[in-house]
């Protein structure tokens, strides 16, 4: 079980004193100090016996819950009967360690409790750095073991690092510094009595190990029963919308209520207020997947808290609604159409397509990219949708789209105005410095629905001025070449410009002849 307040305070106490006169004695101060020793050994002896008493009556506690329920407290019960054989494992081997140290201080008749030469700085090390028989890393591997194999019956993460923290064998800064390891800085050259008292803590801090870990077990068994006064059923149905074909599914429950007491709630860190028995509301001003957890907790007979955590997840959907003009169900071929597929009640990662025929369909985020064949123009693109509903993959329709060439694009030249906003020029008048400050020519559909870039390949002006004469330039790709722009700074006011043997390919590979421009320079 956790220690008190007081006892930590008490603990801390001691684990400073002992920090102290180890301090004390590498400044070889008078044996005085070594007796404070002895002090700080019997008061950690006197919290071992306090902690073992409160361990015994959680295993005596366990017990009796295993013999009146023993389905309900086998695990607990198992469990705990292999902590308490690791803990008295080590407990009694670093006993043994303590006698042999006491032995090697005063002789085979030396008393642990009661250490003669207490300032001898060879026994530690004789048994537990000696070549032969040291006992130094045994009980390193045993001690890293036993941290391991409690720290992990451990949930609670601060709980599980003082855990860590008190049973570790790694070395402090300072051995660090002084590249030594654990067994040598805890060991080499230590008074006997330093070293009987550092193991009395080992044992301390292995008592309040296996204390931390039944109070977990026994929490986990509701050693404490709670008194209910009333029995409700209730229906907890897996979703209140079902499709067509597919089962309905429910819990039927009975539920244990005491009507004496509301339960605390409190969800994501907020309380739940009591008068709202229990509902919980939340908005849901966007889409996508969220979840909320949290706790609730009754008291038990004896006024000890019961706490049950909880975590749930649910989707909100965008409200929807399938509008499809028969006129209008059509994919152009060679380009990535992008494409909603949804199904009512159904979040969109539940929801599956294939093709059956007429191209590519794949997933892109929310939506999905169909790529018709340009072969199958004039043929119908096939998709087949089903989603998974209460945990089951369901067929839900199959839908048949035409497959249409792109519409024919249009040329374009594109600059910038004097307040630097974008703007398309397709025919008209232009001033000349304008035309003289773009690259080239573009291309796309742009029809209000689409708006697809083409790749200009080449391109023809032909300047005519006022006597009829026509010039024919050609361009370098989509750019205006420079006898085409020479061609532009000759031309005057009122000239005319034509573009024309306009090429272009666009994104499904095919190459066209566009329609050709006509430019009077203003």
């Amino acid at each position: 079980m956790a220690l008190s307040k007081g006892q930590l305070t008490r603990q801390k106490m001691i684990n400073l004193m002992y920090l102290v006169f180890i301090a004390m004695l590498a400044l070889n101060v008078s044996t005085e100090v070594l007796d404070g020793f002895v002090m700080i050994n019997d008061n950690i002896q006197e919290s071992i016996v306090v902690t073992d008493e409160r361990n015994k009556q959680i295993y005596a506690d366990i017990a009796a819950s295993y013999e009146t329920n023993r389905d309900k407290t086998q695990d607990s019960y198992n469990r705990a009967q292999s902590v308490k054989a690791k803990t008295d494992s080590i407990f009694d081997y670093l006993q043994y360690l303590k006698l042999e140290i006491a032995k090697k201080t005063d002789g085979a008749d030396a008393d642990i409790n009661n250490l003669k030469s207490k300032d001898n700085l060879d026994a530690s090390s004789e048994v537990m750095i000696s070549p032969v028989g040291g006992q130094g890393k045994k009980l390193k591997k045993i001690l890293d073991t036993y941290r391991e194999a409690m720290v992990a019956q451990i949930p609670d993460e601060s709980k599980r690092k003082i855990v860590s923290s008190t049973l570790s064998t790694e070395p402090s800064a300072r051995a660090k510094k002084d590249h030594k390891d654990w067994i040598t800085s805890s060991f080499d050259g230590m008074p006997s009595i330093a070293v009987l008292t550092f193991l009395s803590e080992l044992q301390m801090n292995v008592k309040q190990a296996e204390g931390e870990v039944l109070n977990d077990l026994a929490k986990n068994i509701d050693l404490k029963d709670i008194r209910v006064n009333e029995l409700s059923a209730f229906v907890v149905p897996q979703s209140n919308m079902v499709m067509k074909g597919v089962p309905y599914k429910a819990n039927i429950i009975m539920a244990a209520v005491d009507t004496t007491q509301r339960p605390r709630i409190v969800i994501n860190g907020k309380e739940l207020p009591s008068e709202k028995n229990g509902l919980y509301e939340v908005g849901t001003g966007a889409s996508g997947t969220y979840k909320f957890d949290g706790f609730i907790e009754l008291m038990d007979r004896s006024g000890l808290p019961v706490r049950r955590n909880f975590s749930q997840e649910y989707t909100v959907m965008e409200p929807m609604a399938t509008v499809a003009p028969f006129w209008m169900d059509v994919l152009y071929a060679g380009v990535q159409n992008m494409l909603t597929i949804a199904v009512p009640g159904v979040a969109s990662q539940d929801v599956q397509a294939t093709v059956v025929s007429g191209g590519t369909l794949t997933p892109s985020g929310k939506d999905w990219v169909a790529v018709p064949s340009p072969s199958l123009i004039g043929q119908k693109f096939i998709i087949s949708v089903s989603a998974k509903v209460n945990g089951t993959q369901q067929f839900i329709a199959r839908k048949e789209l035409r497959i249409r060439p792109l519409p024919e694009p249009l040329a374009f030249i594109s600059y910038t105005d004097q307040n630097g906003a974008p703007k398309v020029f397709r025919k008209g008048v232009i001033a000349r410095s304008i035309l003289l400050g773009t690259q080239g020519i573009k291309a796309s559909i742009d029809d209000g629905i689409l708006n697809i870039p083409f790749q200009v390949l080449s391109f023809r002006t032909m300047s005519v001025d006022a006597m009829g004469n026509v010039t024919p330039e050609m361009s370098s790709g989509a750019n205006f070449s420079s006898r085409q722009i020479e061609q532009m700074r000759r031309m005057t006011r009122g000239t005319i410009l034509i573009i024309s043997g306009i090429k272009a390919k666009g994104p499904d590979g095919i190459e066209r002849d566009l329609y050709p421009m006509e430019v009077r320079i203003n």
